[in-house]
């Protein structure tokens, strides 16, 4: 019988360093919408449109002296969907806030951007200056992952490595 060196370890855990970075960055209110866009938006918008950013704004109450603050996703939509996407727009805040279980975004504001599809190639959604890195980066994320049996789950973390490419080069 074979030794292991290797022992194996939870993918969460070793995504968690990623995880926090992402959170850190970009707050977990915006992760969670972030990662669930697509069970948000359905199939259809999900080619069309995806998520910017959270502006904050700080709203006085007259009657309490306590203060709230209002949170106001705004979306990069493809003009073709806009009109679409804001007579959905009520049912998307819905299904946001489900995911939380409170009001956590009060508003969507919906920007008329070219948004890329998501069937396109994901090394053309990244703007990558260098392609002798990304092949490189490429090859040694592949090299990785070869060893996954289930293919969509290893073409998730291909993905999840190009991103994080990505986020490393800004």
């Amino acid at each position: 019988m074979r030794n292991r060196y290797n022992k194996p370890i939870k993918l969460a855990d070793s995504l968690s360093g990623i995880n926090k970075n992402m959170v850190n960055k970009f707050g977990n209110i915006y992760y969670t919408i972030y990662s669930k866009w697509e069970e948000i938006v359905g199939a259809f918008f999900i080619q069309y449109s995806h998520p910017e950013k959270i502006t904050i704004t700080p709203q006085n109450s007259n009657n309490e002296i306590k203060e709230f603050q209002e949170k106001t996703l705004h979306v990069n939509i493809a003009p073709a969907a806009a009109v679409e996407f804001q007579h959905f727009q009520n049912k998307i805040l819905e299904k946001i806030n489900s995911f939380f279980g409170y009001k956590a975004i009060h508003r969507i504001k919906i920007h008329q951007n070219f948004a890329s599809k998501n069937s396109q190639n994901f090394k053309e959604k990244i703007d990558i200056k260098d392609d002798s890195l990304f092949n490189q980066k490429n090859n040694e994320i592949k090299d990785t992952i070869q060893k996954i049996n289930d293919k969509e789950l290893g073409e998730s973390l291909l993905n999840l490595g190009l991103s994080v490419v990505k986020n490393e080069e800004n």
